[in-house]
Order: structure tokens, then C-alpha cells, then sequence
């Protein structure tokens, strides 16, 4: 009893509350830890997924280009056998141009 009297007056043993305290401070500074830990984790993801949709986007563009252009050489040749038929000379182009292939 003399010794509980002397350690609570002399400051050496802390109250219940302040103990608590210490407690969830010790908590939070962990929780914030992992929060941080996880943020981290879900920014670099983030950055991943936005190269991904970068990368897609210019994948689908060069593939609708690709689409586009045959479509065009097909509407020009039904004009082009009408024009064998009635002049073959006219029909031959005067200086072609080479086709250029995209390798993906």
C-alpha cells in the first residue's frame, strides 16, 4: 500500500486514461502505416492501368485506321473495272505508290 501511494504521486505509474490513450495512439500511427502502405500500393495501380488504356487506345486507333483503308481501295474498284472496260490503258495508274504494312 506504501508503494502505491508513492509510485501514483510520484508520477511513475500513469492513469488508466492516459494508458488508453498511448494505446490508440500506438493504433492509429499503425493504421495510418497501412493506409499509407496502401495508398501507395493502389497510386502505382492506378498509373499501371492509365499506361494500359494509353497503349489500347492507340492499338485500337492504328486497327480502325487499318479497317478504314481497305474500305476505300474496295469502293474504288468497282470504278476501276468499269474503267478496264471501257479504256484499259486509262485504268493503269500513271505512278503507283508503294502499300506500306504495319507490322504490330
Amino acid at each position: 500500500m506504501f508503494w502505491r501511494k508513492f509510485l501514483t504521486a510520484g508520477g511513475l505509474v500513469e492513469p488508466r486514461h492516459i494508458r488508453r490513450a498511448r494505446s490508440y495512439l500506438e493504433e492509429a500511427r499503425l493504421a495510418m502505416l497501412e493506409h499509407s502502405i496502401a495508398a501507395e500500393h493502389y497510386k502505382s495501380c492506378a498509373d499501371m492501368y492509365a499506361e494500359r488504356v494509353i497503349r489500347l487506345e492507340e492499338e485500337l486507333r492504328h486497327w480502325e485506321e487499318a479497317q478504314r483503308q481497305p474500305r476505300s481501295t474496295n469502293e474504288a474498284r468497282p470504278a476501276e473495272r468499269q474503267l478496264k472496260s471501257m479504256n484499259p490503258e486509262a485504268a493503269q495508274p500513271s505512278n503507283p505508290t508503294p502499300a506500306v504494312v504495319r507490322a504490330a
